[in-house]
């Protein structure tokens, strides 16, 4: 849960940062040098970060059409195709983020941007949400193994749940 309060509070930022840049370029003359670099970081971060609570909630975009209209068992065996399918694409980012983020560390790189950030601070968070995604996706496929429904629809907003 705390991942989807990180990435709103991404959101939030992004909001914060395009404010002070059209309000210092119209009523200052002068521009925030970082703040469209820092709001590619933060929609990154604000990405990976909610990815695990998307998926918790069912809020990933699926093509229900199909899974409604093939008899139960199909649309299990789809279910957990993909949700397979998910995992092995989860543990490569995972990995490929991680690994990214570990070489940024270890050779003290920097963003070429004039803020000079450390890239693994920018790197982290993607990495982080591409973990918490993956370990969401393997309790996603525990539910569905043990017959339950793979997303939690308390989760959902805006949806009366009985």
């Amino acid at each position: 849960m705390w991942g989807a309060w990180v990435s709103a509070g991404c959101v939030v930022a992004i909001l914060g940062l395009i404010v002070a840049e059209v309000v210092g370029r119209n009523l200052f003359n002068v521009s925030l040098y970082f703040a469209w670099e820092f709001s590619a970081y933060f929609m990154g971060a604000a990405f990976m970060m909610g990815a695990a609570y998307a998926l918790r909630a069912g809020a990933q975009i699926r093509v229900n059409v199909l899974l409604e209209n093939v008899p139960k068992p199909i649309a299990r065996f789809f279910d957990l195709f993909s949700t397979l399918c998910g995992l092995a694409i989860g543990i490569y980012l995972t990995w490929a983020l991680g690994e990214m983020t570990w070489f940024s560390w270890m050779r003290e790189s920097r963003s070429p941007e004039k803020s000079e950030l450390l890239r693994w601070i920018a790197q982290f968070p993607l990495a982080f949400g591409s973990l918490l995604f993956t370990l969401q996706v393997a309790a996603r496929l525990g539910r569905l193994l043990r017959g339950e429904p793979g997303d939690d629809a308390s989760l959902r907003i805006g949806q009366d749940i009985e």
